[in-house]
């Protein structure tokens, strides 16, 4: 008992001697005199996604995107019914670009490069039972599956991000006015190595 006790004291002891020192408010000390950011921070998610937004590329489309989410149609100022194309075209033209000004989902096979899978910052154009009934969406990313992570308008109620089946997948297009800047980015890239 006296030899556990005595451990303990020496750990205690031990533990004191080698934990780091903290500021005591001594003049002299200067650890901590630099708290200022680095950069300056965003106050909320709207000035977060407003700075993201900025990125050229297709990243500038999903921030867009994701810059609504939890907002309905009406709050964007958009038809409240079948609004998933008009979000669409909403965000391509926030970020810069122009959409398909179609209210069609499947407006957009015809819009911008075919990709042969997601790619983050891709518009997918998803299948929907129906002769012309689909779906749209900006990717987020992929589950473990392969299914696409897609941020669009017309989920519910509001704009939302959800995990789609891969088997509805119709195509994946790179918007047309950021295909030339990811190629141009590629190319700068390659010449860097």
């Amino acid at each position: 008992m006296k030899r556990s006790i005595a451990a303990v004291i020496i750990c205690v002891f031990a533990s004191s001697i080698a934990a780091p020192a903290y500021a005591t408010g001594e003049k002299g000390s200067d650890r901590f005199a630099n708290t200022e950011p680095l950069e300056t921070m965003a106050r909320s998610r709207t000035d977060a996604a407003e700075a993201a937004a900025q990125v050229p590329g297709a990243a500038g489309v999903l921030l867009e995107a994701l810059r609504w989410q939890g907002r309905t149609a009406k709050q964007i100022g958009l038809p409240t019914k079948l609004w998933c194309a008009d979000f669409m075209n909403f965000v391509l033209r926030k970020a810069g670009g122009k959409g398909t000004q179609s209210r069609a989902a499947r407006s957009f096979l015809q819009y911008g490069k075919r990709l042969d899978g997601p790619r983050v910052g891709a518009i997918a154009i998803l299948y929907r039972k129906g002769l012309n009934n689909g779906h749209v969406g900006v990717v987020r990313g992929t589950d473990g599956q392969g299914n696409p992570i897609l941020v669009s308008g017309n989920h519910g109620p509001t704009v939302q991000q959800s995990v789609y089946p891969k088997a509805k997948v119709m195509a994946y297009v790179m918007p047309p006015n950021y295909v030339l800047e990811d190629m141009a980015a590629a190319a700068r890239a390659a010449a860097l190595k």
